[in-house]
């Protein structure tokens, strides 16, 4: 093995998230539709009751990760003149456990400069 600890925890994250049997299909379009592209990444949706200060509440939590460079290769443009992430309004559609096809807008992205991964948090969305 060579490379350092850290070129070695890059290659996992991105592993994981690209093709490590964790992956799920995902589709990405573009805020004005013109670009659909389909990847896979790691995405999750889950309910809580409980918020942080155990009051009860009822939320939703749904978000996906995915590699920059496969969005790059892809064709999207990530990064603003800023060289800021920039995509929110984009739409991330995938099928949820019971195979219903669901969509979503990225309300929020939160990269990680050092993995080259993005965190996408997601808000429910009807295209029809």
């Amino acid at each position: 093995m060579s490379g350092s600890l850290f070129d070695i925890v890059k290659r996992d994250a991105k592993q994981f998230v690209n093709s490590g049997g964790y992956e799920v299909d995902l589709q990405i379009i573009t805020p004005d539709n013109n670009l659909t592209i389909n990847i896979t990444g790691w995405a999750v949706k889950h309910s809580g009751s409980f918020d942080s200060d155990g009051n009860q509440i009822n939320t939703k939590n749904v978000r996906a990760t995915v590699d920059e460079s496969v969005l790059i290769a892809n064709g999207i443009t990530v990064r603003n003149y800023k060289n800021e992430v920039t995509l929110k309004g984009y739409q991330v559609n995938f099928k949820d456990s019971s195979g219903d096809l669901k969509c979503y807008k990225v309300r929020e992205n939160f990269p990680d400069e050092n993995l080259g991964l993005i965190q996408l948090s997601l808000g429910d969305y009807n295209p029809n």
